[in-house]
């Protein structure tokens, strides 16, 4: 066992070699998230928490991006940051430690239903698969990273309850939740997915597992129900980032080995969708072996129930990558929030995982076919690990970088006719009659003391979301936006008066952060009271 953990540790570190090098390199993702945590961190050690509003972006008028986007892997990045590292050194650090992880988590989960020799050559494979390459590599998508070595655990732990360790039950709810906060479309794709399967292997005791799924979501409740709250107020909701179907593939470019680096699979140089030939490899054995045997599995694995659940998982998500599937896409609801069809490629990697270490367990010389099967997935994918173009920017350049840090700007609220090309002359302006005495800014909070004849305006140049409030003299007063900016706009009364402009937290978000801290205090509760549960020993 421990000779398999430290070669997956050295074959994970050889497929990072990249991120060992000074600097970063360009995809798609990976330079803007180094950007996003920047202007993340600047704003937790500025006092807010949870982080969900950058000043800095959108040429610094400001940028909601963070009350939507998943915040799990920014707050991983904080450790290596606190520890020395910079800005690009610590989105890098999780990337490296997600992936080294996400082989030992599956070898891990795998253990629980296969023989090691077994579960080692499934996390071979859950390391060694096209996709995977693709999305530390072409995407840089550090959310996605992070979610793969979240979901083994969770199906470790779902494996665990069948050995009728309930101990694993809140740990598999924490589990849930870390899932949501790695990547959330992934969760919405991998949690119905779970469901199924915890069904299958633990039968009809939903009291058993349903119960983590819920504390798992509740305990995510101050991410997701603002985020939900919040989105029709800004573009996202009336525009598509993406058109799905335009990403749909023949049949072929699911099969046969390619590689490019651009946004669309369907591009001359696009990114490729391949399954992997191991993969298919990997399905057509199984599928033999399942036909060959007919009836109950006499293998190390339970129920032929679960094979078959994989089997048919895995048709089925490689047909939603053809144009076979453009109906079904056309007609699923919500399913632009997926945006991409190859997001499903995901489930791919773990259910071929899955079966690698079921084809595994079902033959004699194991030791000879794991050793083939690991050669063929590392010398078909290793080539897979040279990313597009190399680049030493500095932390300064990310640090300073004012973009929006998407691609068409979906975060912006729909009040913001028009996107600012530079960043303000000043923060704080006076419109109309009148002189500002005294002015200081902290983060997201705006103080100004003035004296004017006349009824005169406050401009805060900041894009106004419902989070902040404005008071005159210590009462509240109204704010306005209605401006191609979309910036704040507040009136003042004529005379000597003091202005305080604030971001705080809305009703919504209160309320969610409370469910949430509920949440987390029963699941602590929950495996508090399962650790300290007496055990029954019986009489020899």
């Amino acid at each position: 066992m421990l000779r398999h953990l430290i070669l997956l540790v050295i074959l994970s570190l050889v497929t990072l070699w990249p991120f060992f090098k000074k600097g970063f390199f360009e995809s798609h993702d990976g330079e803007w998230m180094v950007i996003r945590f920047t202007a993340f961190h600047q704003a937790l050690t500025s006092g807010q928490f949870p982080v969900r509003y950058v000043e800095r972006l959108n040429n610094n008028y400001g940028y909601p991006v963070l009350n939507f986007l998943y915040p799990l892997p920014f707050y991983l990045a904080e450790i290596p940051k606190v520890l020395g590292l910079g800005f690009v050194d610590s989105i890098k650090a999780v990337f490296i430690a997600s992936t080294v992880i996400s082989s030992l988590a599956m070898y891990w989960a795998l253990s629980r239903i296969a023989t090691y020799t077994a579960a080692f050559a499934g996390a071979i494979i859950y390391l060694f698969i096209p996709y995977r390459f693709v999305d530390l590599y072409v995407r840089g998508s550090l959310g996605e990273i992070v979610a793969l070595a979240v979901v083994p655990v969770i199906a470790g732990c779902i494996l665990k309850l069948r050995e009728k360790k309930q101990i694993y039950a809140p740990i598999l709810a924490l589990a849930v939740g870390l899932l949501i906060l790695s990547h959330n479309v992934i969760a919405v794709l991998f949690l119905p997915f779970f469901l199924v399967m915890s069904r299958i292997i633990l039968g009809k005791n939903i009291i058993g597992y349903v119960p983590s799924f819920i504390l798992g979501i509740a305990t995510t409740t101050f991410f997701w129900l603002p985020a939900l709250y919040d989105l029709k107020l800004v573009r996202i909701s009336q525009i598509k980032v993406s058109e799905i179907t335009d990403h749909l593939v023949d049949f072929s470019k699911l099969i046969f080995p390619s590689w490019g680096y651009g946004p669309n699979p369907n591009s001359p140089d696009g990114l490729s969708v391949q399954i992997g030939l191991v993969a298919v490899f990997i399905f057509l054995a199984t599928l033999t072996i399942m036909i060959a045997t007919k009836t109950k599995n006499k293998q190390s694995f339970s129920s032929n129930n679960l094979i078959s659940y994989m089997l048919i998982a895995f048709v089925l998500i490689t047909l939603t990558n053809t144009k076979l599937a453009l109906t079904f896409w056309q007609n699923l609801p919500g399913a632009d929030a997926i945006q991409f069809p190859w997001r499903m490629h995901s489930i791919l990697i773990f259910i071929t995982a899955f079966l690698a270490a079921f084809v595994i367990d079902s033959a004699k010389n194991k030791t000879l076919l794991v050793a083939l099967v690991a050669v063929a997935a590392i010398t078909s994918t290793i080539f897979y690990t040279k990313p597009s173009t190399f680049v030493d920017r500095g932390d300064n350049y990310y640090a300073t970088n004012e973009d929006t840090t998407n691609s068409r700007d979906e975060y912006l609220p729909i009040w913001v006719r028009l996107k600012p090309k530079d960043r303000p002359a000043e923060k704080i302006e006076l419109v109309g009659p009148g002189q500002i005495v005294t002015k200081s800014q902290e983060h997201l909070k705006y103080e100004a003391v003035y004296e004017s004849p006349a009824q005169t305006s406050l401009k805060i140049n900041t894009v106004y979301f419902p989070q902040f409030v404005a008071k005159v003299d210590g009462r509240p007063s109204q704010i306005s936006y209605d401006n191609d900016l979309g910036v704040i706009s507040v009136k003042l009364p004529s005379g000597s008066h003091k202005a305080i402009i604030s971001y705080t937290s809305s009703p919504v978000a209160r309320a969610s952060e409370v469910i949430s801290l509920l949440a987390l205090f029963g699941t602590g509760v929950y495996f508090f009271t399962l650790w300290r549960k007496p055990k029954i020993i019986s009489d020899s």
